[in-house]
């Protein structure tokens, strides 16, 4: 009965302190890490997601606003006051001790990480982009939508686009502005609906995902598409209004806001 010999008692009595020790261990408070013991980094802002060539990064009202990382101990509380320093590997970009951007670069996408001690976090970008004067529609301002009921994936509207310029002088051709925000708005008998609500319709990329706030492609548009629920629908025939808000600084460029119209009918 080798299973009760004296081998066999040394391995239950070791098998028996291991799984104390595991008991004991699972059973208490006591932390992976410790107090104040850096522990983890996270790239917590970016003012903009996009910096103007030649310029400082800033917030959306136009005030220069610094990178900011929050560091973590090993109990996952906040260490107040670390000393987080931030890098890219790109040229053409200075970052300075306190976490402020500044680009002479003409173009493309600035990655950016925030590192203190041995740590390092994930990429964030940022797109160097020319100055946003100008937003237009890109096609027509008024549609027309022939819903079918019962409500399916075909009441959908084609593309709502506006595209954001850059005016570099009256001789020179505009420029595409990549990377820029632009807020949209679905407004329904005088009322801007909230995003969330999806009683009646919805904006969604040209992907088929849900949103309102898009940045602007290489080729300086963003596209939304209206999306109607006519099982929903309090009247056969309505209308819905688009809009499509671009800011610099905090201030509309010109054109902005962009509004557009679209009619809803029952197909015949």
């Amino acid at each position: 009965m080798g299973s009760h010999g004296p081998g066999g008692r040394r391995a239950t009595g070791r098998q028996s302190a291991v799984l104390l020790t595991l008991a004991l261990l699972l059973g208490c408070d006591t932390p992976v890490g410790s107090e104040g013991e850096l522990n983890a980094i996270e790239f917590s802002g970016i003012p903009f997601p996009a910096v103007i060539i030649g310029d400082t990064l800033r917030d959306s009202l136009g005030v220069a606003a610094p990178l900011q990382a929050t560091a973590y101990d090993g109990r996952g509380a906040v260490i107040p006051g670390a000393d987080v320093r931030f890098l890219s590997p790109d040229t053409g970009v200075t970052i300075g001790a306190t976490g402020f951007l500044t680009t002479t670069r003409a173009s493309g996408v600035i990655r950016v990480f925030a590192s203190l001690g041995a740590l390092q976090s994930a990429r964030r970008t940022i797109v160097v982009t020319p100055r946003p004067d100008t937003v237009s529609a890109t096609g027509t301002s008024r549609l027309t939508l022939d819903y079918v009921l019962p409500d399916g994936a075909a009441n959908l509207t084609g593309d709502i686009g506006v595209s954001v310029r850059h005016l570099p002088g009256p001789t020179s051709t505009p420029a595409n502005v990549t990377g820029w925000p632009v807020r949209w708005r679905l407004v329904y008998r005088g009322d801007t609906l909230s995003p969330s609500d999806t009683t009646l319709a919805v904006l969604q990329s040209s992907a088929g995902r849900r949103g309102v706030v898009d940045t602007t492609s290489t080729s300086g548009t963003s596209i939304r598409r209206l999306r109607v629920f006519s099982n929903r629908l309090p009247v056969a025939t309505d209308s819905f209004q688009v809009v499509a808000e671009v800011r610099r600084h905090g201030r509309p460029v010109a054109g902005s806001p962009v509004r557009f119209w679209v009619r809803i009918a029952p197909k015949s």
